[in-house]
Order: C-alpha cells, then sequence, then structure tokens
C-alpha cells in the first residue's frame, strides 16, 4: 500500500487545525498539527511532511518568521510551504512568495480549493523531479534521456543512437572498470552479429565526441574501459 502524503499544518486556531485534520484526513492526507509555532519547526522535522500550511497571523512568532526559518532547516527547507491568512492584501501575498512560500490562499477558504492546490504543487514538484532526473550533468556535459541529446559546454553535439546508449551506460557508471562483455550486454544486448572490436570502435568515437566536455574514457589494459572526471579521476 502507497504511503500517504503527509500534510503538516501550523495555526493558532485549534478550530481551524480540528477542522483541517478532518477534511484533510478524510480527502486521504495523513495530518498532524501544531497550535504552537515554537514547537512546530521540531515536530514538522519529526514528521517531515510532503507539504506545510502556515497561519500567517499568530501571536509572538508569525507566519513569515517561521517560514525564514523553515528555509534556513536543512530537513525543510524544501517543503513546499502554502500560507494562510485573514488578509488578502497584495504585500502580505508578495512579502510571502518572496521569502519562499509555494501558495497562498485567505481565509476563509474553501477547503476544496485548498485541496486542489495541495495537489496541483505536489504535482508540479514531482514533474520537476522527473524532468531532472532525465538530465546527466557531469563535466561540461549534459545528457538528456529524453530527447536523446548531448551538449557540452552550452554546444549540441550529434550522437548516433548506440553511442548515445554507450556514453549513458558509461555515464551512470562513472568511474567503474567496464569489460567488453560489459558494454555488449548493457549496451548491444548481446547481439550475435556483434563483435567485440565493434565496442573498440564506438568508443574511439565517443572519445572524440567528448574531448573538450571534462570527461575521458581511459582503457583499462586487458580489463576493459572507464569513464573519469579528469578534474577528479577518483569519481
Amino acid at each position: 500500500m502507497a504511503a500517504r502524503i503527509r500534510i503538516f499544518v501550523v495555526d493558532d486556531e485549534e478550530d481551524l487545525t480540528d477542522l483541517l485534520h478532518y477534511q484533510l484526513g478524510k480527502a486521504g492526507f495523513e495530518v498532524k498539527f501544531s497550535n504552537n509555532p515554537f514547537e512546530a519547526l521540531g515536530k514538522a522535522r519529526d514528521f517531515m511532511p510532503d507539504l506545510i500550511i502556515l497561519d500567517v497571523m499568530m501571536p509572538d512568532l508569525d507566519g513569515f518568521q517561521l517560514l525564514r526559518m523553515i528555509r534556513s532547516d536543512n530537513l525543510l527547507q524544501k517543503t513546499p510551504v502554502i500560507m494562510l491568512t485573514a488578509k488578502s492584501g497584495v504585500e502580505h501575498r508578495i512579502r510571502g512568495l518572496e521569502q519562499g512560500a509555494d501558495d497562498y490562499l485567505g481565509k476563509p477558504f474553501d477547503v476544496q480549493e485548498l485541496t486542489l492546490r495541495i495537489h496541483s504543487i505536489l504535482k508540479r514538484i514531482a514533474d520537476q523531479s522527473e524532468e531532472a532526473s532525465s538530465r546527466i550533468l557531469s563535466g561540461k556535459l549534459v545528457l538528456d534521456e529524453e530527447d536523446h541529446s548531448i551538449s557540452i559546454a552550452g554546444e549540441k553535439v550529434d550522437f548516433t543512437l548506440t553511442e548515445f546508449k554507450l556514453l549513458l551506460y558509461f555515464l551512470k557508471r562513472k568511474g567503474r572498470v567496464q569489460t567488453r562483455d560489459n558494454l555488449l550486454l548493457g549496451v548491444w544486448k548481446f547481439d550475435t552479429e556483434v563483435e567485440t572490436r565493434t565496442v573498440d570502435v564506438h568508443i574511439r568515437r565517443v572519445r572524440k565526441k567528448i574531448e573538450q566536455s571534462g570527461l575521458e574514457i581511459e582503457t583499462i589494459r586487458g580489463v576493459g574501459y572507464r569513464l573519469i572526471d579528469q578534474s577528479n579521476p577518483r569519481s
């Protein structure tokens, strides 16, 4: 069973946190809350939420101050935050967004709208993570698996499909020695028509194309090949 999305609510109004605990829980979220802003950061660190809902107008320690603390915290700094406020002025909204809030909702609000905004923010973050995971950066080289492109120092370099697959295989195993059999299995899937010398030919071509990238495919005599970062050969 998949883990539920964790939501942490910080608001000094107990009626509101009770309502959100019930309504968001009913919507399928795992919800915890704090009515004391001074305790909120510690409770949030223990809970490690996927998203924080944070009231602005709280006594002694307001939402803006707590938001700054969240954005400075090693564990929570990347956690998305939706701010709630009874003040709908543009200045408050801009201030919250400038300090790192992901969204802003005025009180009173509709819980269904809040739920939609939570899903929208988390989907955007998931999409960004997926997009980032399709790109591999190493030295001056950027390889994008999704659109099958490779650029070096900002300039696109043409690779054949096999060359692309070969470099991708090395990048995902950078610093580790790969035998010809490893490469035949991983890149060519042991095509019976492929000879081991074909590996050597493609290695030479890829070497030539990545000369300006800061990466090098070195030969480990009697064993195979290894991709290294010339600025840090042990990486």
